[in-house]
């Protein structure tokens, strides 16, 4: 590794079927002639997915150049803390299409599972797979379109009027007056399929004859559920249900939320930058054809009924936005330059990875500066220090480890 040196840095897409068509293709610089669903640029070391870095006329995949020279790439305090492993992955996301109701397990909770399924030899790559690593998954995303998602359970009598007011919720009063939020959701996670069939079928009858068309109601995105996920067998899916009772939000371009571990959760609508700890453990709730295991949902869900936090980020000089979390293993900022104007990473004590959203910028190490156009990114190895001079008006997003 030639120290002190940024690398320009080639991720990876992922063509998820609920992926959009234009906005991370127009982002690559790429046509999509044939509208081939483009849902996730990854950034990052994960082994699922590793980036390129590009150094003259070669290349290499990021998590074997770490491998490689762990101290130089990582450097000590990320190693003392997470081992020889980049501890976040960095993510474009665009959905097209609504993405499954999930939840993300703690360090423990993935640890003790993933050891489990191993001693039970489910093979990485089954189906019925829960834990594919031994990590949790908390997640912070930077909104950049509008962007409609749930996130956790509503508040208690916010989720009493949704049953009250939606007659054919009104069989779930007892089962919620008896156990509250956690026993509701588990009588429906629960419930025998031909009930929850005769439930979702009334409702969704209904709201076909109103159409329903405001996208911040939890009528629009049900609808648009059952539109989404017809079961081939003819059932309903009852994740439908977890849209009336988790808070609806929109967040607007720059706004921001944070999904730590048990936080029952969806992607609906939007393009949004997400930084993640480097895991892929997703236990699924509904609105999905993937394996359900319920009992390790239920195990792992966090009932706590709140209004959601939708933040904006911390600004800590002329340029530079933070979104602060409690997440050990990642921090997320937004850089924002106009023409001419400079930003130098003075504390360059972890890696960082920087992807430029908009704009055109020089980026200066060493004796040596390197041009970066729209949609391109650099891995900057810990103890690397650069300087960012924006030769139009530029905005860049930056990963790191907090320090």
């Amino acid at each position: 590794m030639e120290q002190g040196k940024v690398y320009q840095l080639r991720g990876v897409v992922k063509h998820y079927a609920w992926g959009g068509y234009d906005f991370i293709p127009d982002l690559l610089g790429l046509r999509n002639d044939h509208k081939l669903p483009f849902a996730e640029l990854w950034l990052g070391a994960h082994a699922q997915a590793p980036a390129k870095l590009m150094s003259g006329n070669s290349e290499t995949f990021l998590d074997r150049f770490i491998k490689n020279d762990a101290k130089s790439a990582l450097g000590q305090h990320v190693i003392g803390r997470f081992g020889k492993n980049l501890p976040y992955l960095f993510k474009v996301l665009d959905a097209r299409e609504m993405l499954s109701i999930q939840v993300h397990p703690s360090k423990s909770q993935a640890e003790e599972g993933f050891a489990r399924e191993n001693a039970s030899a489910v093979a990485l790559d089954a189906p019925n797979r829960c834990y594919k690593d031994d990590n949790h998954k908390p997640e912070v995303h930077v909104a950049l379109t509008d962007f409609w998602m749930l996130h956790g359970f509503q508040p208690r009598k916010e989720i009493e009027r949704r049953l009250k007011a939606t007659p054919e919720f009104r069989p779930l009063l007892s089962p919620f007056y008896a156990s509250g939020v956690a026993g509701l959701y588990r009588h429906i996670m629960l419930l025998p399929q031909n009930q929850v069939d005769a439930m979702l079928n009334s409702l969704i009858m209904r709201l076909n004859s109103e159409k329903p068309k405001d996208m911040d109601q939890a009528d629009y995105w049900a609808q648009r559920a059952a539109e989404t996920f017809p079961s081939p067998d003819g059932h309903r899916d009852r994740g439908l249900f977890s849209i009336y009772l988790l808070n609806l939000l929109h967040l607007k371009p720059g706004e921001s939320t944070f999904q730590g571990a048990g936080v029952l959760h969806a992607y609906l609508f939007g393009t949004t930058m997400e930084l993640m700890a480097s895991s892929d453990n997703v236990l699924r709730g509904g609105l999905t054809e993937k394996y359900i295991d319920v009992n390790e949902l239920m195990r792992t869900v966090d009932y706590s009924d709140e209004r959601a936090e939708i933040f904006t980020g911390q600004a800590v000089s002329y340029a530079e936005r933070i979104y602060r979390t409690p997440a050990e293993d990642f921090e997320l900022s937004k850089l924002t330059l106009y023409a001419d104007e400079s930003f130098a990473n003075d504390r360059c004590e972890t890696p960082e990875i920087v992807l430029l959203l908009h704009g055109k910028i020089a980026v200066k190490y060493k004796q040596q500066q390197d041009i970066f156009n729209r949609g391109e990114a650099f891995f900057s190895p810990a103890t690397t220090r650069y300087q960012i001079t924006a030769l139009n008006n530029a905005t860049l997003f930056r990963a790191r480890v907090p320090f």
